[in-house]
């Protein structure tokens, strides 16, 4: 008995090793980002063409099936993705990684304020308090930042823009998606409309695009393959197994994994403030998802822990 217990304990504990793996993967997303030699706007040149011919594989292998149906219903949630992309990538080399990481999670923080309206969901006085507590922690980074680490106001905004979009694109795209449209089929399309968004404004703003190396290439495959398939492949596995509220707690590890690996590989130096402020912010945002848990908060509220739906991957 003991021998079969164990081995239970043992199976069930894979599937929590396939979200670690996942958050590890989308945590050193930030680092690839900044390995290139290319300006950040050939990066997103290239990256935004890469993964639909890779989800497109994906999808059909499924058996599922593309028509037009799903373009017209990922067109906003699209768009906005795209633009999300562009700020985000653009924040990650403006300002430090850790502060645009852990300023673009409070998303999970905004997505609450909404979830009554757009969600229909009900959310408590304590919640609202924590949300409010992660703000507070996001200014402790921001004004204890100084030039730290390659801080900077301007890519502070920016990651708090791209939390903004991001969180309008959350919201469209569980008002527009359409039943029976799974995972893979609804990113594939909201793929394809981020190219039309990104890559205008790629050709538009990069004198570099032709300038890429075999070492940039690899980065770039890297990014796509490891940071982007491969974690939300585990992510999707795992969460037929996971709760969503211990897998979205998990989630906000990528921050960390992300801030500590910007100081290992770029030697991006963080102040007390910062690491305070970061801890005030994971904190409340821990406590948000369990007593969303607790609550029965929609797995949609938590899901906006996942940073593969985001425009990081």
């Amino acid at each position: 008995m003991k021998v079969l217990a164990l081995a239970r304990k043992q199976i069930a504990a894979v599937p929590v090793l396939a979200v670690f793996i996942a958050v590890f993967a989308w945590g050193i997303g930030p680092l690839l980002f900044l390995a290139p030699s290319i300006s950040i706007n050939s990066v997103l040149f290239y990256r935004v063409l890469f993964w639909p011919p890779l989800l497109y594989l994906i999808v059909r292998r499924n058996g599922a099936k593309i028509n037009d149906k799903l373009f017209r219903s990922v067109l906003v949630p699209g768009i906005l993705f795209g633009v999300s992309t562009i700020f985000g990538f653009t924040a990650i080399t403006t300002t430090s990684v850790a502060n645009a990481t852990i300023i673009g999670n409070i998303s999970t923080a905004m997505v609450l304020f909404v979830a009554p309206r757009f969600l229909n969901e009900k959310i408590s006085k304590s919640q609202v308090a924590l949300a409010f507590t992660s703000f507070a922690g996001v200014a402790a980074i921001v004004f204890g930042a100084g030039n730290t680490g390659g801080s900077s106001l301007f890519g502070d905004f920016l990651a708090l823009v791209n939390a903004l979009t991001w969180t309008v694109y959350f919201i469209s795209s569980k008002r527009r998606r359409v039943d029976g449209v799974d995972t893979w089929q609804f990113l594939f399309g909201v793929s394809v409309i981020q190219v039309f968004v990104v890559v205008p404004y790629a050709l538009v703003t990069s004198n570099d695009i032709l300038q890429i190396t075999w070492r940039d290439l690899g980065f770039l495959i890297a990014m796509t393959l490891f940071s982007g398939t491969i974690g939300h492949s585990f992510m999707l596995w795992a969460q037929k197994y996971v709760d969503a509220s211990v897998s979205s707690l998990i989630l906000l590890l990528g921050p960390v994994i992300s801030s500590a690996g910007a100081w290992l590989v770029y030697g991006q130096q963080i102040s007390l403030v910062q690491v305070i402020g970061g801890a005030i912010v994971l904190a409340s945002l821990a406590g948000v998802v369990r007593m969303s848990s607790s609550a029965k908060i929609n797995k949609e509220v938590l899901s906006t822990a996942d940073p593969l739906l985001n425009s990081n991957p």
